[in-house]
């Protein structure tokens, strides 16, 4: 049985957090090509599976999102089905690493799945993740490691991260989706310019929740697979425990 551990992650050190929360300022994210060691990141394939599979019986749209051709697109929630997802996201140095970029004490929540099968996957389009979680906890910010469980190259279902970024804390007009399983985009996003952000398997892309990004189609017959871990700034946990600066 695998049991996370700090010795499965690359963590930065603390003299690049300056650095990288600079980057998160000014565009919005910072990949990490080196984040789940291999061990880690084998384990983490293996939960993929087991919990599309187990999932599998739940009401389409809530816990997990599916094609037309059945195969899984997103999945929610799932620090509630995994208990391996659960303490990843509360291995200390990993909240502390997410602590120390939102400048804030915080809380993980809403651990999620995401992949585009070979092929037949659309692109994602543009949209700032804050828009799904004010219903949540309103305007307090949040960051996201999205951990690559395979190589996400620029032909096949890149993330794109725009530029220039709006400021954090800047929520853009939004309208709902056309697009199957996806609830809000952008309204416009014509006045930006896109950067794509390549990273291999057990990588990681790590941005901010007001972070306007999207993804491309897939083209090719390699399909696209990632977690997401999220964490959120808590003003409780600051006010109880402030985060020394």
């Amino acid at each position: 049985m695998y049991q996370p551990r700090t010795d499965d992650l690359h963590l930065p050190q603390q003299e690049d957090l300056d650095g990288m929360r600079a980057q998160l300022r000014t565009a919005g994210h910072k990949v990490l090509p080196t984040f789940a060691h291999p061990a880690m990141l084998e384990a983490l394939r293996h939960e993929a599976a087991r919990l599309s599979t187990e999932l599998d019986g739940q009401p389409e749209g809530t816990v997990i999102s599916r094609d037309a051709d059945g195969q899984v697109l997103s999945m929610h929630y799932l620090d509630r089905h995994s208990d391996l997802l659960f303490d990843l996201t509360r291995l200390p140095e990993l909240q502390n690493l997410a602590e120390e970029l939102l400048e804030s004490r915080c809380v993980p929540f809403l651990t999620e799945y995401f992949a585009k099968p070979a092929t037949t996957s659309e692109a994602t389009p543009s949209h700032q993740d804050q828009i799904f979680y004010r219903d949540h906890f309103g305007d307090e910010l949040a960051i996201t490691f999205w951990i690559a469980l395979t190589d996400v190259t620029e032909e096949d279902g890149v993330l794109q991260y725009a530029n220039p970024q709006p400021a954090a804390g800047e929520l853009l007009k939004h309208r709902v989706s056309d697009v199957q399983n996806f609830g809000a985009e952008l309204v416009d996003d014509s006045a930006f310019e896109f950067q794509a952000a390549p990273v291999p398997a057990g990588g990681a892309v790590v941005h901010h929740s007001y972070a306007v990004h999207r993804s491309g189609p897939m083209t090719g017959r390699s399909s696209r697979a990632a977690f997401a871990l999220n964490f959120r700034r808590s003003p409780y946990r600051q006010q109880i425990s402030p985060l020394a600066r």
